[in-house]
């Protein structure tokens, strides 16, 4: 079976396309662990549909040059601007955003491998998600605006973007909630699996 491609529909002149490699796998995974550690299916097919609906959708689409630039972007734990030495970590030096644990943290997590055993747990999905199998969370489509582009876990979000969701089955205080930005383009993404061309 070929490696399917993940694709623009929609009205909008969108020709860019993903397959997602090895690399950007290894990194869709520290990721995962970096944003909620011991994550469940849920709330990890949630992180990655709202990764391929920003690349896809976003308004600053044109800024990414790639899939895996987006992503390491995005995710504060694997952002290269957030390691030690790097651009925002020298802006907020001293911060509770670049304690030396923090700093500490984040270089342990970009080191990962999938010998590692902190990457164990999501390795099945991200072999889903380069397979074009890992579906939306089912509860994506109960909501008004279901194309999910973003996430965040600081207080006051639901009443911010009330049209979100959290995934969270474990209720902590403190919890990933994630919405679709404004200003997305009409439109979806599929992959070739479910258009049956695999």
């Amino acid at each position: 079976m070929k490696q399917p491609t993940y694709r623009y529909l929609g009205s909008a002149d969108n020709p860019r396309t993903l397959v997602v490699d090895d690399d950007t796998a290894l990194w869709c995974a520290r990721m995962l662990v970096g944003e909620a550690g011991k994550i469940h299916r849920d709330e990890a097919s949630a992180m990655l549909w709202a990764m391929l609906n920003r690349w896809f959708l976003h308004p600053g689409r044109r800024h990414w040059p790639t899939f895996l630039d987006m992503i390491r972007r995005f995710s504060q734990p694997i952002n290269p601007d957030w390691q030690r030495g790097g651009r925002l970590a020298k802006k907020h030096a001293g911060t509770i955003h670049c304690t030396r644990g923090k700093l500490t943290r984040r270089e342990l997590i970009c080191s990962l491998d999938w010998d590692s055993p902190a990457l164990n747990h999501v390795a099945e999905y991200i072999v889903d998600f380069q397979l074009g199998i890992l579906e939306p969370p089912e509860e994506l489509f109960d909501l008004d605006k279901p194309r999910i582009s973003n996430w965040a876990s600081y207080k006051g979000l639901p009443d911010k973007y009330p049209w979100g969701i959290s995934f969270e089955k474990n209720k902590r205080k403190r919890f990933n909630w994630f919405f679709e930005d404004k200003r997305l383009i009409a439109g979806h993404v599929v992959s070739d699996y479910w258009m049956g061309e695999v």
